[in-house]
C-alpha cells in the first residue's frame, strides 16, 4: 500500500469503519498497529495533526494515521493540509474520514486529483433486507420469510443499528438456526423509521412538546448528527412525495421513492400536511443546525431549538392557511 492519501466520505458510518479497518489491516500487521497506528480527530490543531502525519514509522515498514471527522477541520487550516497532500512523499499512509465535504472546494478537489476517494453511501431501502440476511448468515442463522424485512422496519436504515440488532436477535435464538419473525418482534429495539415518523408528525402538527419527547427518545439510541441526518432524509422524501402527489399511485410512488410500500404510504400522508413554500425554510434550518453542531454548539440544545422553531413555523403556516381559507 503506497502513501497516496485516502478519503472515505459519506453518511454511512458503519461502512466507513469497515473501509478504515480494511485499509489499516492491509497496511499493518496486528503487532505493527500497536506502534504505528494513530487515530486523530479532524478538529485538533492543524499543526499537531500535520506533525503526526509527518512522523516516520517506529520500528516497522509503514505507519498509518487515520483522521476522523475531517469535516470538523477549520476551513482556515485547509490550505496546510492541501500543501501536505500536494507535497507527496509522505512517511505515513493517511486515511481521512468525513461524513461530507464541499465538493466544490479545494480540499475535496485535491483528494480527487492526488488521492483515492471511497464513497460510503447509505444502502437503498430495497437492499437492506438482503444485507440483514447476509449478516444473519455470517452469524450462522437463517431468517424466515419476512423476518429480515421486519427487522428493517423496526430498526431503520442505519447499518450500524441493524448490525447490533442482528447480533441481539442471534443471541436471543441461541442454538436455533432459523430466526422467526416473532423472534425479531420479541427482541428488536423499536427505533428508526417509526421514531422519525413520530418526530416529523409532531413537527407537522406544530406540537413542540411531542417533538421534544420523540427527539429525546431517539437521542437515547442515536448520535445527534445521525438524528439530524435521518430527519433531513425524511424531509427530502416528504418533498419528493409532495412534488409527485397526484401523478403517481401508491405502488408507483413507492418505486419512485425507493421505499417499501407501507413506508411510502406514510411519507405520502405526511407530505399532505405541508405546503411547497415551507420546504426552503425547513432545509435552511436543518443546514444551520448541522453547522452549529459541527462548530461546537451543544448538540442537544441545537436539536431542541431546531424542532421547537420548526413547530412554531408550522403553526404560523397553518394560521396563514386558515386565514386564507376564511377569506
Amino acid at each position: 500500500m503506497d502513501s497516496v492519501p485516502t478519503l472515505i466520505i459519506g453518511e454511512e458510518d458503519f461502512l466507513a469503519d469497515s473501509k478504515v479497518r480494511e485499509q489499516v489491516n492491509a497496511a499493518l500487521s496486528p503487532e505493527d498497529q500497536r506502534l504505528n497506528l494513530d487515530v486523530l480527530d479532524g478538529a485538533m490543531p492543524a499543526a499537531d495533526l500535520l506533525t503526526r502525519l509527518d512522523t516516520a514509522p517506529f520500528f516497522g515498514p509503514s505507519r498509518v494515521v487515520v483522521v476522523r471527522r475531517l469535516e470538523a477541520m477549520r476551513e482556515a487550516d485547509h490550505d496546510a493540509l492541501i500543501a501536505y497532500i500536494e507535497r507527496g512523499d509522505s512517511p505515513t499512509i493517511g486515511i481521512f474520514v468525513a461524513r461530507d465535504l464541499d465538493r466544490r472546494r479545494r480540499l475535496f478537489l485535491t483528494f480527487k486529483r492526488l488521492g483515492t476517494i471511497i464513497e460510503v453511501r447509505p444502502l437503498p431501502p430495497r437492499d437492506l433486507p438482503g444485507w440483514v440476511a447476509q449478516r444473519f448468515a455470517a452469524a450462522g442463522k437463517r431468517p424466515a420469510p419476512g423476518a429480515a424485512e421486519r427487522l428493517v422496519a423496526l430498526a431503520g436504515g442505519s447499518l450500524r443499528d441493524l448490525h447490533h440488532e442482528v447480533e441481539k436477535v442471534a443471541a436471543y435464538v441461541g442454538d436455533r438456526v432459523q430466526v422467526a419473525r416473532a423472534d425479531v418482534e420479541a427482541i428488536a429495539t423499536r427505533v428508526g423509521e417509526a421514531s422519525i415518523f413520530t418526530l416529523v408528525d409532531a413537527v407537522g402538527g406544530g406540537d413542540a412538546a411531542g417533538a421534544l419527547r420523540a427527539l429525546h427518545d431517539i437521542l437515547s439510541t442515536h448520535e445527534p448528527l445521525q438524528v439530524l441526518f435521518m430527519v433531513a432524509r425524511q424531509f427530502r422524501l416528504i418533498l419528493r412525495a409532495h412534488t409527485l402527489a397526484g401523478s403517481h399511485g401508491a405502488g408507483a410512488l413507492a418505486e419512485r421513492l425507493g421505499l417499501p410500500p407501507f413506508v411510502a404510504r406514510k411519507v405520502a400522508e405526511q407530505a399532505r400536511g405541508y405546503q411547497a413554500d415551507q420546504f426552503p425554510g425547513i432545509f435552511a434550518a436543518l443546514e444551520a443546525a448541522d453547522r452549529a453542531i459541527k462548530t461546537g454548539t451543544p448538540p442537544r440544545l441545537v436539536l431542541e431549538t431546531l424542532f421547537v422553531r420548526l413547530c412554531e413555523a408550522d403553526r404560523r403556516a397553518g394560521a396563514r392557511r386558515n386565514t386564507g381559507a376564511e377569506s
